[in-house]
């Protein structure tokens, strides 16, 4: 028996269906009889529970459920005590779940356990990750360098401050705990030294590198394949693999995508792919289409007598100048990397004559620095690449996603 589990809070139920989505795909590749084990709380509501019993049967294996706010109460109150900045923030009191995983929860006959984040999609059978030999380990997990294939996040708080090499510096949305070697006050520990170095910016996951980073079985990036990484260096060619959707972020309705409808295709099969799912998309659909109007009316008053300016970094000029086609528009271009000095002084200058139509990557960034220099979005700048086709592809997948 292959024993899987999950840690799931699902404040506006709306979470569940990664999860079952999951453990669909895990179903759907993998010979052996499997267990899921989910710990939650409660905030699993009924229709959802049902939904995951629903899949377990349909495929003739096994779910079972752990309400951590009746079985540990004391956990989560102590949780909430020591560090209540992280749990109130975006990673929430289900992040923490993994860490409270016991042996005692199983019994004598589970010595060892996969954990898995909800945003992964198990394209693999999951008994080839079952089936490594962690007896001399406490855990085995990628290193983040391989999960994203040298793309790995700067400035991470236990790196910089020696903690734990950059080399060894592993992701906890997939897992394998080995009950034995495991201490019984990880937990508590676990809190205790979270508590004491609050600058963590992925706290479960920093936990779990302070204390077994020097020691783990490191395990081939197969098994944590981040999906931004993927998409970009794969060339929409699907392997077989574990795919983190970290965050949601990378997971769009598009399917120019292979990785896209590789989620899609798995939550298809899901009880939560049902005629409900129809309405959803019309409402979001109409929302989009109306927020799409007003945007289009704003634009109009705001360029009423004004001049239009178009603001972007040097590399992306000439794919842009092909796409506004007008010789005689005017630019303010910088590099990547260099001052935004620049626009601010050509927004100066042009004040309430002229409109600043931003084209760059990362609008926000922009933004920010804009409202801090005391201009107003809407007034003095807008962000123009929502009028290149395909340009904002995720900004309209990920509410849609979000509706299913």
């Amino acid at each position: 028996m292959i024993h899987v589990c999950y840690g799931l809070y699902d404040k506006d139920g709306l979470y569940s269906k990664y999860t079952g989505t999951s453990i669909t795909s895990i179903f759907e590749n993998t010979k052996e009889k499997v267990t899921v084990h989910i710990f939650h709380d409660n905030t699993l509501t009924p229709e959802n529970l049902n939904n995951f019993s629903q899949i377990a049967e349909n495929y003739n294996q096994a779910v079972k459920f752990y309400n951590f706010d009746k079985i540990c109460p004391e956990k989560i109150q102590y949780l909430r005590e020591k560090v209540s900045d992280y749990v109130d923030s975006r990673f929430t009191v289900g992040a923490f779940f993994r860490l409270m995983i016991d042996k005692n929860l199983f019994g004598n006959d589970v010595s060892k356990i996969i954990y898995l984040d909800s945003d992964t999609v198990v394209n693999l059978d999951i008994a080839e990750l079952w089936n490594y030999n962690i007896e001399d380990y406490a855990i085995a997990a990628v290193p983040e360098i391989e999960a994203t294939r040298g793309y790995m996040q700067p400035g991470k708080y236990v790196i910089t401050t020696g903690k734990v090499k950059v080399e060894d510096y592993l992701c906890s949305g997939v897992v394998v705990l080995n009950f034995d070697k495991i201490g019984k006050n990880f937990f508590y520990d676990g809190i205790n030294w979270l508590s004491s170095n609050q600058s963590c910016e992925c706290p479960d996951q920093d936990i779990l590198n302070y204390f077994f980073s020097k020691n783990y079985l490191k395990l081939p990036g197969k098994f944590n394949a981040f999906i931004n990484i993927c998409k970009a260096l794969d060339q929409n060619i699907i392997y077989q693999k574990i795919y983190h959707y970290a965050g949601r972020g990378y997971l769009g309705m598009d399917t120019d995508s292979e990785h896209n409808k590789l989620f899609l295709k798995y939550f298809s099969k899901t009880a939560w792919f049902n005629l409900n799912i129809f309405e959803r998309i019309y409402q979001v659909t109409n929302q989009i289409n109306n927020q799409g109007k007003i945007f289009a009316f704003q634009v109009s008053l705001l360029m009423n007598g004004k001049k239009r300016v178009f603001f972007t970094f040097t590399s992306l000029l000439e794919p842009i100048k092909r796409f506004v086609g007008n010789g005689n528009e005017e630019f303010v271009v910088v590099d990547e990397n260099s001052s935004l000095e620049p626009l601010v002084k050509a927004m100066n200058k042009g004040k309430d004559k002229k409109v600043f139509f931003i084209m760059v990557d990362d609008y926000d960034t922009i933004k920010n620095y804009l409202t801090r220099a005391g201009f107003k979005e809407f007034e003095h700048f807008i962000n123009a690449t929502v009028f290149i086709p395909g340009y904002d592809k995720e900004d309209f997948s990920f509410p849609m996603i979000e509706a299913l």
